[in-house]
Order: structure tokens, then sequence, then C-alpha cells
């Protein structure tokens, strides 16, 4: 059954602690208005885009507005915390709606979930796809209803207003550049990639092939599909382990597949082969893992861009120019945001707390 979740933001233009409103915790991320908006003081990209908090006007009329989400799915916390920054932004517009459904990771239901948002009416479609080609007739279907998409961390190959992320491949490339500097440009290294076919899975892929090319003496033994979660790390690292005596780093896609990772190495009873963990996904879980020495790097991706995506939304109905747009290497428009830094030992302490998720890292089965 698809889930149908409706949330009316139509909290007063007031303190939050003087408006009933702000106490309603919000479907999902379960976060009143009250918490988000605290929360979006903290938000990287508020700059990008700004938009005054307060009804948002379209021809000088201030009816509501109906933005409709379509999420890969709310399995992982990045995923709810990428929503939070959404309905931060949300909770600043008295008349914006959100209508956000579930993809299960799947994407025969979320093609079906965009379908399902054009026929409920909304104003604007915001998308973060499952998988980036097979997305692509429910983006032409929006494009077709004559109403912004705005598609965010995950591309789609085809037409739409605009694409928002960071550069998945320059920020894969900040890791390999630690990775191939730890290993003093020689190794031998295993790959546990994101989900097959994804965008930032080939793009954080390429990233790493690029810094390789300088490191003919990195070699790569094996690779497999991680699917940016625990549970399929744990085989993968097993199989490598098994199939391979000298593995001295695994390149993850994820943090979550490289805390799977560790796991399968200390039940191998290989830590004492110190094996080093370079990953991405910038939690501040991660962070913490960095800093106990369990990862040595952690690319820095952050989810708090549909923020962005909605005033992006929001200004294409209000008629107003995107700066920062520019053409690239798919059709339709791209704003790329800035690569945050990778954290590694030196600047954990300084990126703790400024990460995403309040939930402890995985203890290192090997310490």
């Amino acid at each position: 059954m698809l889930k149908r979740l409706l949330t009316i933001l139509s909290i007063a233009i007031l303190p939050p602690a003087s408006s009933a409103y702000a106490e309603d915790a919000q479907p999902i991320s379960q976060k009143t208005c009250a918490q988000l908006l605290a929360d979006y003081k903290q938000l990287p990209f508020t700059s990008v885009l700004p938009l005054d908090e307060g009804p948002i006007a379209i021809g000088g009329d201030t009816k509501d507005i109906t933005i409709g989400f379509s999420q890969t799915a709310f399995n992982h916390p990045w995923r709810v915390s990428m929503l939070e920054s959404l309905q931060a932004e949300a909770c600043r517009h008295p008349n914006v709606k959100l209508v956000i459904l579930d993809g299960n990771v799947d994407v025969a239901k979320q093609s079906n979930d965009v379908r399902d948002l054009l026929a409920r009416g909304v104003n604007a479609v915001l998308l973060s796809p499952v998988e980036s080609a097979a997305l692509v007739p429910a983006a032409r279907a929006v494009q077709s209803a004559g109403i912004p998409l705005i598609v965010m961390d995950r591309d789609v190959p085809t037409d739409k207003t605009l694409f928002i992320g960071q550069s998945n491949v320059t920020m894969a490339e900040q890791v390999a550049e630690h990775m191939a500097k730890d290993l003093g440009g020689k190794g031998n290294i295993v790959v546990i990639t994101g989900l097959k076919g994804s965008s930032p899975a080939v793009d954080r892929d390429q990233g790493m092939k690029n810094v390789l090319a300088k490191y003919p003496d990195i070699k790569v033994l094996a690779v497999g599909d991680g699917q940016w979660i625990r549970e399929p790390a744990v085989p993968l690292m097993e199989d490598f382990l098994t199939a391979h005596s000298d593995i001295n780093a695994v390149f993850s896609h994820a943090e979550e597949s490289s805390w799977g990772a560790q796991l399968a190495i200390a039940r191998a009873k290989r830590c004492g082969d110190h094996i080093r963990h370079y990953t991405f996904d910038g939690s501040n879980a991660g962070f913490k893992s960095v800093k106990a020495g369990t990862f040595s790097a952690d690319g820095n991706y952050t989810p708090f861009i549909a923020d962005v995506g909605l005033r992006a939304a929001l200004y294409k109905l209000m008629g107003k120019e995107i700066p920062g747009t520019q053409d690239y290497d798919m059709p339709g428009k791209r704003l790329q945001l800035p690569d945050s830094p990778t954290v590694v030992a030196d600047n954990a302490d300084e990126w703790i707390g400024r990460g995403w998720g309040n939930f402890e890292p995985t203890l290192d089965p090997c310490k």
C-alpha cells in the first residue's frame, strides 16, 4: 500500500514557543516546528537561494502552495535528516504544505509515488531517486505536467528543472587521496560500493578511480555492492577476507558499510591486520568513529540539502531567477553545492556536532 503522508504546515508568524502548531510533531522526523526551526540555524546552505521567513506570494497572492517530496526511503537516518531540512524550511512559510511519500527503496513504488503526487495536484515535485535511470519516465511525467521538478542527491538522466547536490566525484577524490597518502602510494584495497546504478555510487567510484590512476601500486582486489546499508557489507567483507590474505584498506561508499566491514574483520580474527577504513556519509557517529580511529577518513557528504531544494521550487513558482545554475553532462541545469572538508583525525573534533544524526557509533569490535 502506498504511504500517503500529508503534512499541512500552517504555523503562525510568531516565535515558535507562541504557536500551537509549533508543538505538533511532523511526519517521520517526529520533530516539532519549534525543534526544526532551532535546527535550521545549523543547516550548512541556508545562504543558498535565501528566502525571508513568512508567507510565499505568487503574483501577489499568498494562497496555499503544495510541494510533493518523493524520497528514496526513510529506512536510513541520512534520508530522515534530508527530510528534516525540508520540513525546517517549510516551517518558515505558513502557506507551504508538504506531501511526503516513502519510496521504500523500490523503483516501481517510487515511480507510482511521483504519479500519485501529480494526481494530487502538487505545485512542484522534489525527487531523490532510488535509482537514476529507472526514474526517467516518472521525471518526464512531471516535466510534461509543466511544474518544477527539483532532483536532489541522486540525479536522473533526463530533463529536469534543477539538480541539486554536492559533487560525489570530487569528495571521493578527497577521501581517496587521504587513503593513497596513508598507504604510502602502494597496497591492496577492497571496495564496497553504494547501490549499483545510483548516481552517488557511480560518482564515488569514479572519484576513487581518478585518484588511483595516479597510484599504479595500489591494487583493487575486489568490488561488491553494499547497497548503502550494513547487512550486505558483512558477508561481502567476509568473502573478501576469505579470498585475500593481504588487505590494507576498505574503500566503502557508506559509513554503515564500513561498520559492517569492521565487524566481519573482527569475526575473522583479522584485527591484527590493521585494515584501514575510508568511507562517506558525514554523520556525527561517523566523525566519532574517525576520532576513535575506527575510520581513517569520512567523506563529509551532507543530507542537509532539501531546504535548498524547497527554496529552488519556490523560486521557480515565484518567477525568480535561480543564480549559480549551470549546464552539465546531464539534461537540465545543475546547482552544485560546495564540497565539505573530509573529516580525518586532525579535524574530527571540529566537525562532531555539525554532522547529522544523534545516534552513537557502533563500538569498534577490534578494541
